[in-house]
């Protein structure tokens, strides 16, 4: 039926398929409008092409005049009407694909999903290559939604189709799109150079093509890769200033200096390319562009020293935006237009009501109920700001309902959170902490695709959902225990029905014990570990571990005490979990700021071997946070603490915390973990700890030789037995082909280390290469049908001293290589102490009864007890992670 592509794009007139990439605004700093897409080109297919009668229905026309009109709803009821009177197949793709498109238009993502799928079955079951032809561009638009709801793994792999086809079928245009899609996923996901390549190739193409709309989009896409890379380099050099390393501070500070002056060069040629041709193109690269201008240095601004430039770029958005027809584009231009008047000072409020005011108006108009909630949600904060809460509550209700609406969780939960930060400030604090519980919920419910959206440098994550979990924490320690203080005002900020529902909760238990406010804090700490880690390594890893740590032994048959620290705004809170469940909080006066200069100072002093400067400050942390709980540890008589930190108390080690006569881990065997729930509690089999031993000792730049590693790799294999590979032999295949043939209980590796600030700066040097954390876990957790690793042990690896996440990825180790435990160094130490303490560490495991925790606690006292390895610079930064028994 059809010949060629061309012939059938020639006499279209219904298929509005537009080859989309997405166009991402850098968006304002609430993050509040979602990743907008663009319609790159729409095309108008009869659905009964040849056949000599009308092409089309009155209702499949009326469809299309709706939809041209920015009716998008109404052409959805009128596409939806028609379709049971289409037989066939191939007629029933095309409405399936305006169907989708439509969807997309009012922010339904799903259904806009779903519909592709449809559309997508029946191009694939099509015999014909020809007739097969739309399907790259299908396959493009689909993947763009789901990376709008935070899937872009998923988005990768039909991508990565698109493009395949596309260059069968030599569709240019539709390889140049998905190109530009896939960039932006990579982007997502914050592999810059993939990122790059692939808007590099988009480049190419359009230029080739001579499409300025492309050539615009592709630029302004370049910009936002070289923003997010300005932003990890300023946020590595400020790690590095706090570590003294100043040639690092130099070379990163120089990188993002350029990455910003690149990003402001492909934003202004994308404004250029874009005038008076590409209307949206050029606004989103004139919001990019201010964005950059009002941000300059990393940080916002109170007055830019390029306002001129700013309000000259306002002043055209005004103009662009005023003639641009009603989309969800324009809805969400003036969204984050609205954002960047907020930012400054010497912008009148009024200003940003007014365009969020346009903002709703062309959301109503087309029927997206999804930049509704966005554009009302942000009038809400406006009144916020202002003050005014019963009105902030009013429009955040509105917000919240629209979200609601076309099932939005991502905008959803920024309304809860908004909500419970109104009814806090309106000292309704039951009708709070319930918002707060609903936002975490719906969080939860988005099952990490907005927690691992954007892992570059978690921005968004630190930004738009750490804060709701920290809240609530907060707030939760603040109020009464439940049931202390159930007397409701005449008025209700969360309506009737909402007074009435929280009441009806209430009353629902009444005969059962409500938790109290300390084990809601737990919870929600859990539930905020959970996200941190997935955040961390923006995957799913985290899901697979905590299905493998269910059915472990219960703390009460191994009598042992969790301890979690939770460091708040304005204090900080030790929670002593007992064997038998019950819960005790201590509080110490001390806020986040105080904290964080303290552990920083401890850290420094720990790893100064040559000094004893350390003394004072671990019995100053010592007395702020062990002492309270001693008298109930003493009772308790525990035979292991479990500590699962906090932010910057994840930097040091437990055992070296001193009560003034002895060393925290001369009272008890100590482990850490980075959630309860993710830790397997299984005793470890003694009757086989054979081990893979692997050494680097050579030099590789910039690393140092490891001159103690080739005795402590001998060690290792002479107490446990096993297979050793030192050096040449210490590659990533011979590593790879070691665990295929043999399951190795124990893997210890002594190597240089990195854990950084993400899953893309930890990694393990090898001979021939650096191993990533990805290519540890592949191996790892690749065991074709053997027993998992009971114990992975990284020697002479090191965390970042001045950043708290390079922490977690020490301690997510474990979680991503689905081994039951790892023994770690917090820093870098390749001292000839190194080789006894493991020594004594691997003699203790091969004794029955001796769980790991009290084999390193054995190890490390008789390192305190040798005057020349007494200093903790030596023994404490081995911390084991994760099953202790």
């Amino acid at each position: 039926m059809f010949q060629n592509w061309r012939y059938w794009h020639r006499f279209s007139v219904l298929w509005l398929a537009s080859l989309v990439f997405c166009l991402v605004f850098h968006t304002c700093s609430t993050g509040q409008a979602e990743q907008p897409t663009v319609l790159a080109r729409q095309t108008l297919v009869s659905s009964m092409l040849n056949k000599g009668v009308q092409p089309y229905s009155p209702t499949v026309q009326q469809g299309i005049e709706r939809y041209q009109a920015g009716k998008f709803m109404e052409a959805i009821a009128l596409w939806e009407e028609a379709l049971p009177q289409i037989s066939e197949v191939k007629e029933r793709a095309i409405i399936y694909t305006n169907l989708a498109l439509a969807y997309r238009q009012t922010g339904q993502i799903d259904r806009a999903i779903a519909y592709w799928d449809e559309a997508i079955k029946i191009y694939r079951s099509q015999a014909d290559a020809t007739t097969r032809q739309p399907l790259a561009g299908l396959l493009t638009e689909q993947a763009q939604a789901y990376s709008s709801l935070g899937q872009h793994r998923r988005a990768i792999t039909l991508l990565e189709s698109a493009i395949e086809l596309a260059q069968q079928n030599r569709e240019r245009l539709t390889e140049s799109a998905a190109q530009g899609a896939l960039g932006n996923a990579y982007w997502a996901l914050g592999d810059y150079e993939k990122a790059l390549a692939a808007h590099e190739t988009t480049l190419k193409i359009a230029r080739e093509l001579n499409n300025v709309s492309y050539v615009a989009t592709a630029l302004n896409n370049l910009g936002n890769v070289y923003v997010s890379k300005a932003l990890r380099s300023s946020y590595q050099a400020n790690v590095a200033d706090s570590e003294g390393d100043e040639k690092e501070v130099i070379r990163l500070t120089q990188a993002a200096t350029q990455d910003r002056a690149e990003a402001r060069t492909f934003f202004e040629q994308s404004v250029q390319t874009a005038r008076g041709v590409a209307v949206l193109e050029e606004v989103r690269a004139l919001l990019n562009l201010t964005h950059l201008l009002e941000v300059g240095n990393g940080k916002d601004l109170p007055q830019s020293p390029n306002q001129d430039l700013i309000e000259s770029n306002w002043n055209r958005l005004r103009e662009l935006l005023s003639k641009a027809p009603d989309s969800r584009e324009k809805a969400y231009a003036l969204i984050n237009l609205a954002e960047s008047f907020r930012r400054h000072e010497s912008v009148e409020s009024q200003e940003s009501v007014q365009v969020l005011e346009q903002a709703l108006a062309v959301a109503r108009a087309i029927g997206d109920s999804r930049a509704e909630s966005f554009a009302v949600g942000s009038l809400g904060k406006l009144q916020e700001d202002a003050g005014d809460y019963a009105k902030a509550m009013e429009l955040t209700r509105t917000a919240q309902f629209a979200a609601q609406q076309v099932n939005a969780p991502d905008s959803l939960y920024r309304w809860q959170w908004q909500a419970g930060r109104l009814l806090k400030s309106m000292d309704a604090r039951e009708q709070a902490i319930a918002a707060y519980e609903q936002a975490i919920a719906t969080l939860q419910s988005i099952r990490g695709d907005i927690v691992a959206a954007n892992r570059e440098l978690q921005f968004d994550f630190t930004e738009q959902v750490e804060p709701v979990y920290r809240e609530l924490m907060e707030l939760l320690l603040e109020s009464p225990e439940p049931g202390k203080n159930k007397n409701f005002s005449s008025y209700s900020p969360l309506g009737e029905e909402g007074k009435e529902r929280l009441i009806a909760q209430q009353r629902l238990g009444a005969n059962q014990s409500p938790k109290s406010n300390v084990e809601k804090v737990v919870d929600t700490l859990e539930l905020l570990k959970l996200a941190e880690l997935q955040n961390f390594f923006g995957d799913e890893c985290v899901q697979v571990a905590l299905a493998e740590s269910e059915g472990s032994s219960s703390l009460t048959d191994i009598n042992t005490v969790v301890v979690y620290s939770v460091i708040l705004n304005k204090q900080t809170q030790m929670i002593l979990r007992s064997p038998n469940g019950s819960l005790t909080n201590y509080r110490a006066a001390i806020s986040k700021p105080e904290i964080e200069a303290e552990i920083n100072q401890l850290r420094y002093f720990l790893e100064s071997r040559a000094t004893e400067e350390y003394i004072p400050k671990v019995q100053k942390i010592y007395d702020l946070l062990i002492r309270p709980m001693e008298a109930d540890l003493a009772a308790t008589q525990p035979t292991t603490l479990l500590f699962i930190n906090d932010g910057a108390l994840r930097k040091v080690p437990m055992a070296a915390l001193h009560d003034g006569k002895e060393f925290l881990i001369q009272k008890y065997p100590i482990a850490i973990a980075p959630s309860l729930t993710l830790t397997a509690r299984k005793p470890l089999d003694h009757s086989n700890l054979e081990a893979l031993s692997l050494g680097l000792t050579v030099e590789r730049s910039p690393f140092a030789p490891l001159t103690n590693v080739e005795a402590e790799v001998t060690a290792v294999n002479k107490i446990l037995g096993g297979t050793e590979l030192l050096d040449e032999a210490f590659t990533l295949p011979n590593l790879q082909a070691q665990l295929q043939k043999k399951s190795f209980p124990i893997v210890h590796i002594a190597t240089h280390g990195k854990f950084g600030v993400d899953a893309e700066s930890t990694f393990l040097v090898g001979f021939d290469q650096r191993i990533s954390i990805e290519q540890i876990d592949k191996l790892l957790r690749f065991r074709n049908g053997r027993k998992s690793v009971e114990l992975l042990t990284l020697s002479a690896c090191q965390t970042a001293t001045g950043d708290n996440r390079s922490a977690l990825g020490i301690a997510g180790v474990a979680v991503r290589a689905g081994v039951e435990s790892a023994l770690a160094t917090l820093w870098y130490i390749n001292d000839e102490a190194t080789v006894p303490l493991i020594e004594e560490f691997y003699s203790q495991l091969r004794q029955p009864n001796i769980s790991k925790a009290e084999a390193l606690r054995i190890a490390q006292i008789k390192m305190i007890t040798d005057v020349n390895y007494n200093h903790p610079a030596v023994w404490s930064p081995f911390v084991l992670i994760g099953n202790w028994l």
